[in-house]
């Protein structure tokens, strides 16, 4: 054992597949016994010998076992799953949103000083949703990859009011919003879509029982600091599954793809800002920096 370096361990682990088609998964060492035992990736036992030996490495036993997927492992199968679905999703929607999008630009176009105000008022919350659906079938897409933020200094009240436009609310619930507004640097477009998956959350949390939904900013959270909460009357997320909620797949509804929490996630995170969610009631509490146009100057990474 003395031979076995950490540099060594940690080159074996991750090498690809050697000669003989032997791929290292896992490594554990047992102090007491004074014995390393390894998980494997084989065609079969003598490939295992042979590599082995080649590596200089003694093997006292093989126990073959189904095969064991560890956590990288099952990330790379999430992200292969994923990279397939918004392959056909980004297919099946493009085409028909395009002729929704189209049809609008005509009515605007032909009908503008016929069309009334209340129609007009119709078409723009349309126009809104299709602009919403477009930038979720981007982040799936891209969803394993960061997107430069177009930074304005936008008011927050105001996206809160053209989400809720875009988000059928349904007569039990009740939405109680801020009256003060705050007015800081971030990407609106993406913030739309953030809240359209935490308030679409919260209406399937509460489900057909008297409810409501209750957005809050909190500007003295801290001086460069704007805190944002948004709860709901729903029963909660089990403790069990909260550790779990922002993994991306993962999800508790029958029809869910898993990807809104993780997206709201990432949009955050791009905003250099953190996302967590508590119980009793369930609050899903948002951190974001005021001046993330300044902080993108002095770390060039916060805008990739």
């Amino acid at each position: 054992m003395k031979d076995l370096t950490p540099d060594r361990l940690e080159k074996l682990v991750n090498s690809p597949a050697d000669s003989f088609g032997v791929t290292h998964l896992e490594l554990f060492y047992n102090k007491k016994e004074d014995r390393l035992y390894c998980i494997l990736e084989a065609p079969n036992e003598e490939s295992i010998w042979r590599h082995h030996e080649n590596a200089g490495l003694k093997c006292e036993f093989i126990t073959q076992v189904q095969q064991i997927k560890t956590d990288k492992l099952l990330k790379t199968e999430k992200l292969q799953i994923l990279g397939e679905m918004s392959s056909r999703i980004s297919h099946d929607l493009r085409n028909p949103l395009s002729v929704i999008r189209n049809s609008i630009d005509i009515m605007n176009m032909r009908w503008k000083d016929s069309i009334d105000k209340e129609m007009m008022e119709y078409l723009t919350k349309m126009s809104r949703a299709l602009s919403s659906i477009n930038i979720m079938i981007e982040d799936i897409v891209n969803f394993a990859r960061t997107q430069s933020l177009r930074l304005e200094n936008n008011s927050l009240l105001l996206v809160i009011h053209r989400t809720i436009d875009t988000v059928h609310i349904p007569k039990n619930i009740k939405m109680k919003i801020p009256q003060n507004d705050v007015m800081f640097e971030f990407d609106s477009a993406k913030m739309e879509v953030l809240f359209n998956n935490l308030i679409t959350n919260a209406i399937h949390a509460i489900g057909d029982k008297d409810g409501e939904i209750i957005i809050k900013f909190n500007e003295g959270y801290a001086e460069d600091k704007v805190e944002i909460q948004v709860q709901d009357s729903g029963p909660g997320i089990p403790d069990d599954l909260l550790p779990r909620i922002f993994e991306p797949l993962f999800t508790t509804k029958q029809y869910g793809t898993g990807l809104g929490l993780p997206s709201c996630k990432n949009i955050i995170e791009q905003h250099s800002g953190t996302i967590s969610i508590t119980n009793n009631p369930t609050t899903v509490m948002l951190v974001l920096p005021r001046h993330l146009g300044l902080l993108s100057k002095l770390d060039p990474k916060v805008n990739q």
